[in-house]
């Protein structure tokens, strides 16, 4: 099949293409150059300096360098974006990793946010530290991980306009003014390695896809000729898909017979897809069986262009969209497209073109350090040796011993790994002991064969795994128990069982948050262990329904809320807590009759005053109510936990900084003793 290499044209901007590095900034020359504005400290609105480098040595000789000056008086947040921003556009769709020099006085570290996406893209931070002091280095930043600020995603696929740079990101002023200075700010280009899975162009690297989910059920697409050859697609044959005007918002087709050659992510990497949509929608591409009993893969792009070819990349370290939730990894076998993924039929038949499926890896796997402390303070059984046991020391009791050199309890090690995913436990005296789980942990993964569950990890990068309790997913002391008691009321219970489900945080129904009614008293039962402050909204299913049709419905019920699919919510765990109710109903009770709730909703506990947040910003008002300590609780519209705060008695407001949110809807809650209160914050 022809590659066409080709330059991406923006209205005000010109790309180098992909056979070399592209120089963003290097303050060399007047379209190389620009200022960066301050934020986050004293220096707010002013610009920065280029002045001669202060030490042309080493790896940067070069005249002319930025320097970056961090006040002693700063917020953690406190940095500084380009204004006017770059004349080239920060290309990550030929280019997969940006390096800038830096020279430091100290060890710290620098963050590099990218904006201004002209396709669409996620704005994405990252934080890299320096390791070199008073000496020019290189820090690159890989596109490929996610984002370490919601929604997650990976910068890799799209084109950036600003760059936002950060030096000791998380951390204030340190009483005296800090300066650093950076140059030579690059694109660099892929090295990756193309594996093509189907061309449609010969034998075998053509099959059928077959249809589902709709009138199309049980037949198979058809390969025709190029309707479209223009652009960075001119190849002789593609794939036709046709969703018709009634079909389900699952319709899709799987490749059937399954392609030749292997989906291989062994190495990470992204698997692309050259799409022609005659509107804005999206692809979901999902991968199922996995040659390593690995769970089968979903995630999902939006298209851009209409009505003419483009390439959609589906980034294989970000976690499926559905249960077990983890990254690809090792190799599939079959394919799995969804055109307009989650929307039902329009009415009207839709035809797209599909081509060119490749893996886009990184070539030979890189070698990762992962580093462990666990706490074995709670353990109060004898021991001698700590070890790790797991898929990558093939499950050997003595292979990877820890150390406590301090003698303070904290067993340390690490293990050498190429990027993956992972399952281990901490052993003691060769398999004397061992770690037990139930399955309902965050940490935690049933194994292929359903007998046994054991932590997960998954490695992209070098990677300092949070210190652990011995048979916890959290710091010594940090763990509650949240245990779910339902009655079922006049309802019967499935046959398969009912289950703890949804929000975000438990799994689908048929999941792993599966309840249990061990003495048959008619009340199911879940204890599941989470972290402190932990909430979440959930609800409860009759049956395993993948669709949540066997969902409760608590529409105009008071412990539904509307604006989340009628969904219950429990507000930030403080202590071990336990959760009684009735399937459908809102009674604080498994025997189905009226009682009081053991947590009130105060609707007086606090306003919002500014919403939608402005000047990156909103206000906690408390009024009247200052008595006692609260904890505030700002999370995203899925109820993961953002950030979390302990507000002092006699406190009359609380700030909560917005700026580095983007936009759209969170939850704020604020509880004190036994009253809480969940408020919409817009951004």
């Amino acid at each position: 099949m022809k590659k066409i290499y080709f330059l991406l044209l923006s209205l005000f901007f010109a790309v180098v293409g992909m056979q070399g590095q592209t120089t963003i900034l290097d303050f060399e020359s007047p379209a190389t150059s620009t200022v960066f504005q301050y934020f986050g400290s004293p220096l707010d609105g002013t610009v920065n300096e280029t002045l001669a480098n202060p030490n042309p040595s080493g790896i940067n000789t070069s005249a002319t360098v930025a320097k970056y000056v961090k006040p002693a008086v700063s917020e953690v947040w406190a940095g500084c974006f380009s204004n006017p921003n770059p004349t080239a556009v920060i290309d990550l769709i030929e280019n997969g990793k940006v390096s800038v020099k830096v020279h430091m006085d100290h060890i710290g570290s620098l963050s590099l946010k990218l904006e201004g996406s002209v396709d669409g893209g996620d704005n994405w931070v990252i934080t890299v530290p320096n390791t070199k002091v008073n000496e020019w280095e290189e820090i690159v930043f890989d596109a490929s991980l996610p984002s370490i600020e919601a929604p997650f995603t990976a910068a890799s696929g799209h084109v950036y306009t600003r760059v936002v740079l950060f030096f000791d990101f998380g951390q204030a002023g340190t009483g005296v003014d800090v300066t650093s200075y950076f140059d030579d700010i690059v694109a660099l280009p892929n090295s990756a390695v193309t594996t093509t899975i189907l061309d449609f162009e010969t034998p075998a690297t053509t099959t059928s896809f077959q249809y589902f989910g709709s009138g199309l059920d049980g037949t198979l697409n058809q390969v025709i000729a190029n309707p479209n050859a223009s652009g960075i697609n001119t190849s002789s044959q593609v794939a036709q898909y046709i969703k018709p005007g009634v079909a389900q918002t699952w319709a899709g087709a799987f490749s059937n017979p399954d392609p030749t050659t292997l989906v291989d992510l062994s190495n990470g990497g992204q698997v692309c897809v050259k799409v022609h949509m005659d509107h804005i929608g999206n692809l979901a591409l999902k991968l199922e069986g996995g040659t390593s009993g690995q769970a089968n893969w979903i995630q999902q792009v939006s298209n851009t262009k209409v009505g003419e070819w483009e390439e959609l990349c589906f980034d294989a370290s970000l976690p499926s969209l559905e249960a077990p939730f983890e990254a690809a990894s090792g190799a599939y076998t079959r394919v799995v497209l969804f055109f307009d993924f989650g929307q039902a039929g329009t009415g009207s038949d839709v035809t797209s073109y599909f081509d060119d499926v490749v893996v886009k890896s990184s070539g030979a796997p890189s070698v990762r350090t992962v580093n462990f402390r666990v706490d074995m303070n709670s353990y109060t059984a004898n021991f001698d040796q700590v070890y790790l046991s797991g898929s990558f020391n093939n499950w050997s009791g003595d292979a990877t011993p820890l150390a406590d050199p301090d003698f303070d309890g904290i067993w340390e090690g690490s293990i050498s790994v190429t990027n993956g995913s992972y399952e281990y436990k901490v052993t003691l005296d060769n398999w004397a002991a061992q770690e037990e789980f139930t399955g309902v942990e965050e940490c935690t993964k049933r194994d292929v064969s359903g007998q046994f569950v054991n932590r997960l990890l998954l490695v992209s990068a070098d990677t300092d795994v949070p210190q652990f309790c011995f048979n916890s997913c959290y710091a010594c002391g940090e763990e509650r128990t949240i245990t779910f008691r339902l009655g079922m009321g006049g309802v019967v219970p499935n046959a398969e069982g009912v289950w703890l489900a949804g929000g975000g945080n438990f799994d689908v129904p048929g999941g792993k948050f599966k309840m249990n009614d061990d003495d048959s008293d008619g009340v199911y039962e879940l204890v599941v262990p989470r972290k402190v402050g932990f909430q979440s909204y959930y609800t409860f299913t009759n049956g395993p329904c993948a669709d949540y049709s066997c969902k409760e419905n608590l529409a105009g019920l008071p412990c539904g809320d509307p604006n989340n699919f009628n969904d219950r919510f429990l507000p930030a765990i403080q202590d071990n807590t336990t959760i009684e109710t009735c399937f459908g109903a809102c009674f604080t009770n498994v025997e189905c009759v009226s009682g009081l709730n053991a947590l009130t909703e105060d609707p007086n506990l606090f306003q919002i005053l500014g919403n939608p947040s402005v000047n990156g910003f909103s206000v906690l008002d408390f009024g009247k109510a200052v008595t006692a300590d609260k904890t505030v609780s700002l999370l995203n519209s899925e109820g993961r936990i953002l950030g979390q705060w302990v507000v002092a008695g006699y406190s009359a407001n609380f700030r909560v900084n917005t700026a580095e949110l983007p936009a759209g809807i969170y939850l704020v809650t604020v509880r004190e003793g036994d009253r809480y209160l969940t408020k919409k914050l817009v951004r």
